[in-house]
């Protein structure tokens, strides 16, 4: 898979598991704390965290960094813009991935199958009583949560530290070959929603977002 793909791969994930927070409810340990951030994240409209993207690849020592702003809004909508001056806006909008690079004037989408929906882990908050059916869901240290899907997919396990204000301070995607896509997130800010108040960004003038076959 190409590095946009991975990137959208990234950004689903980011939502997907600060959104599984509702799974399990009841139970203590790991269960508390998402159930504690999904409090959170409920707490307002949309939030905003200026954030860092390490993606280094499988045996590799150094990867490639980006920096941006990123916005989250329960329970699948998210908006990441990269570089100075902005050069990537990645999104979600419910099953809709958008990639758009300003540099290379192009924008590819991408609809989220059904296959693709039920692997990720905000397919638990849809269907909470499923939710240890289809992940294993494990503390982290003392403030943080594992998710490892059951069934093998397109990400072995991801990983939430949550920090003091109840928010995640990071997340780490680790692909089935060994990838690993790290965010950190700092300064969490409550707002009304993304940039104009839409979530999927608009592709540069004269180009229209193409469709990526299933």
């Amino acid at each position: 898979m190409r590095r946009g793909g991975l990137v959208r791969l990234g950004i689903v994930l980011v939502v997907a598991a600060v959104g599984a927070s509702t799974a399990a409810a009841g139970e203590g340990g790991p269960i508390a704390r998402l159930e504690a951030l999904g409090r959170a994240l409920r707490g307002s409209p949309a939030w905003r965290a200026p954030y860092r993207q390490t993606y280094l690849p499988a045996g590799m020592t150094e990867g490639e960094e980006v920096e941006g702003t990123a916005w989250v809004g329960w329970p699948d909508h998210a908006l990441f813009s990269s570089g100075t001056p902005v050069n990537q806006r990645m999104a979600m909008d419910g099953r809709t991935v958008r990639l758009v690079d300003l540099e290379a004037r192009t924008c590819d989408d991408h609809l989220l199958s059904e296959e693709e929906w039920s692997r990720i882990p905000l397919a638990a908050v849809l269907d909470p009583q499923r939710a240890l059916d289809r992940f294993s869901i494990l503390a982290l240290g003392s403030d943080g949560v594992t998710l490892v899907p059951r069934q093998p997919g397109g990400v072995a396990r991801v990983e939430v530290v949550v920090g003091p204000a109840g928010l995640p301070t990071e997340v780490v995607v680790v692909d089935p070959q060994g990838a690993t896509n790290r965010l950190r997130f700092t300064d969490w800010t409550a707002v009304d929603g993304p940039p104009a108040g839409v979530w999927l960004p608009q592709p540069p003038p004269g180009v229209e977002c193409v469709a990526e076959p299933r």
